[in-house]
């Protein structure tokens, strides 16, 4: 099984707003409200690729209800640890001829402590009997990162941790000893203060980061799509060519392909290639961490893995 930690969940909302980029007054075509943050958007792609898991978020007030609403409805399975403050709401604004999306992402509500001692016991107590432990996107106000830090040094050898982060918390944990560390190349770029503009760098920094505590790194690029490093090699997979509708959750869809290649028993440069199929076929659609499973397949066909020196 594999646990996706949401330390920061959100109602995420998107609007299809046809022509908001050149107007003052505009009127809202759709709205959808999903259950989100980052790690419910890999819980959202995990359920779609057909992995076993079991998603952790703390969630409080009427937003935080309506989240769990929203995932039950959707079929996620969610374990809501309660908290007092309101969840956030996250707003994802896309007008269909424009090739991009606005996001406006609240801070999220403040933890106390015990609301953190009551989140990490739930996870921890999980993790005893999971496989992998995905934690994702930000921290909340009230947790700082070596709160993190010191969740994932108390997560059981047995279950292999995989980190999305950055800022802070990214600081905090580059050393830990986790299974992967997944991360854009500007955030390792700011992390390490080393600029990373070509493959060659990209690798160094990734074998740099690797001897310090995470077995493998999966640095992400964007459109132009991936490379990965462990300690028997590098490896890089191009994404497809494909008109994007939105990239917002493509990161999220990454690593829960990723996720459930090692579910399967896959080698990283194969887990590579499964999470630049799915943040593509993420891409397509304009809510993240919804895609369809067939363009997913095709990608994974038609991709290859290219040994980095």
């Amino acid at each position: 099984m594999i646990l996706t930690l949401t330390c920061n969940p959100a109602c995420d909302r998107t609007l299809i707003v046809p022509g908001f980029r050149h107007s003052d007054v505009t009127r809202v075509q759709s709205r959808q409200d999903a259950a989100g943050g980052k790690g419910l958007n890999v819980a959202r792609a995990i359920a779609t690729l057909g992995g076993a898991y079991h998603a952790i978020a703390p969630l409080g007030g009427a937003t935080g209800a309506h989240v769990a609403a929203l995932a039950a409805t959707e079929g996620l399975r969610l374990t809501a640890v309660p908290i007092h403050d309101q969840t956030r709401t996250c707003l994802l604004v896309t007008d269909p001829a424009a090739p991009d999306q606005l996001v406006i992402n609240e801070p999220g509500p403040q933890l106390s402590a015990l609301e953190w001692q009551a989140l990490q016991q739930t996870v921890i107590t999980a993790a005893a009997t999971a496989q992998f432990l995905t934690i994702s996107g930000s921290l909340p106000p009230g947790v700082d990162a070596q709160q993190l830090r010191q969740l994932i040094d108390a997560v059981p050898p047995t279950c292999t941790v995989l980190l999305d982060t950055s800022g802070a918390p990214l600081q905090a944990c580059l050393d830990a000893p986790i299974g992967l560390l997944k991360i854009n190349a500007s955030e390792l770029a700011q992390a390490i203060n080393q600029p990373i503009t070509t493959h060659a760098e990209a690798v160094i920094a990734a074998r740099q980061v690797c001897t310090n505590g995470p077995r493998a790194v999966v640095i992400t690029l964007g459109a132009a799509g991936a490379i990965a490093v462990d300690a028997s090699g590098a490896w890089y997979v191009a994404a497809p060519t494909i008109h994007a509708v939105s990239p917002v959750g493509s990161g999220d869809c990454t690593l829960a392909g990723i996720a459930v290649a090692f579910q399967q028993g896959l080698p990283l440069a194969h887990a590579l290639r499964c999470g630049v199929a799915a943040g593509s076929a993420n891409a397509l659609q304009p809510q993240a961490a919804v895609f369809d499973i067939n363009q997913y397949t095709m990608f994974c066909q038609q991709l290859t893995i290219t040994s980095l020196a």
